[in-house]
Order: structure tokens, then sequence, then C-alpha cells
């Protein structure tokens, strides 16, 4: 397929970048650590379905020290981070051969210096009130957020359905939660 050399210009709109200009600060992580609504409960069994990697059991962490506990835990599972590469490394090229790498590179770039110090203010305000004073665990949510609006921003140029993956991940950080990981068949959120 030969790819195509538009201006980002010519990209479809980027609903990722116009969410982030519109969203507040005090959005990111504001739900952490409180009962799953029926709704969140909802996104995560629709972003569960999409990994395609059978039946898995919702877990949430109640608190930050927790939260730390899970995302360090060294028995998270790499068939479901594998699954999102395999899932970007796709829709990367899909986006290569519609747009031009230069094309997709620029604007993923963008996004992603648009919204680098969006997250670790909220993350570090979260974790302080729940008298966490832990710097690298407030950077570690940032980034996890920082990812999710990367994976979505790509998913965006190819204009993927509501029921994506990336999509209904995004939009559980933009509820305030942390998805976390796959753990021994059970995903845990914050």
């Amino acid at each position: 397929m030969h790819a195509v050399n538009r201006s980002a210009s010519e990209f479809p709109p980027l609903p990722a970048a116009d969410i982030l200009q519109s969203a507040t600060r005090g959005v990111w992580f504001s739900a952490v650590g409180e009962p799953l609504t029926e709704s969140e409960n909802e996104e995560l069994r629709t972003y569960l379905r999409a990994l395609n990697l059978g039946d898995i059991a919702i877990g949430q962490a109640s608190d930050w020290h927790e939260a730390k506990r899970i995302a360090e835990s060294k028995n998270w599972s790499r068939a479901w981070w594998d699954a999102e590469r395999d899932e970007e490394r796709r829709l990367l090229q899909e986006a290569f051969a519609r747009y031009g790498n230069d094309a997709v590179m620029k604007r993923l770039t963008q996004l992603m210096e648009d919204s680098s110090e969006m997250f670790l203010g909220p993350a570090a305000v979260a974790c302080t009130r729940a008298g966490v004073a832990d710097p690298a665990l407030a950077r570690s949510a940032a980034g996890a957020a920082s990812q999710c609006v990367h994976q979505y921003g790509l998913a965006s140029l190819l204009s993927v359905p509501d029921d994506h993956f990336f999509a209904t991940k995004f939009r559980l950080f933009l509820a305030g939660r942390w998805p976390l990981s796959l753990n021994e068949g059970r995903f845990y959120i914050f």
C-alpha cells in the first residue's frame, strides 16, 4: 500500500485533543478509591471484552498503597500488555499507510506534548489528599494516563468505534480512574 503524504490539517478531528482542552485538571484521578459506578463497571467490561483475553474478573484497589502493590506486582499478565502493544502497532501501521509517517508522528508528538503536564499535578494532589507522600507513585499514575492519551489519540486518527479498548480505557481515565493491570485473571482498577 502506498503511503499518502498529508499535512496534519487534513487529519480527521482528534477527539482526545478536544477532550483534553475541555477537561479540567480536577477530573484526573478524582474517583480513585471510590466504589465503581455501574457505568464504570460496564466500561471496564467493554474494555476487557475488546481485549479478547477470555473471562476476566474485575478487582479494585481500595487505596494508593494497594494500587502501588498491584502496579508493581511481578505477576501481571504479559498477554494483556501484548494485546495493547500489538494493537498500537497495528493502528500505527494503518495510520502511516493512510496519512504518512511524518504527519502521524508529528500529530502524536503534539498530543503528548500538550498533555504531558496535565496529569502529574492531579495525581500528586490525589495522593496527598489520601495521605500518601510518594512522588514516584504519582509519576507512575501520570505516566499511565499519558500513555492512554497516546493510545486513544492514535486510535482516534483512524476513527475507531466507541467500544474499541483504547476508547473505553480513555473514558475510564476521564472518569477519574486509573486502570492498573491484569494480574492472575483479574483486572484491577483504582
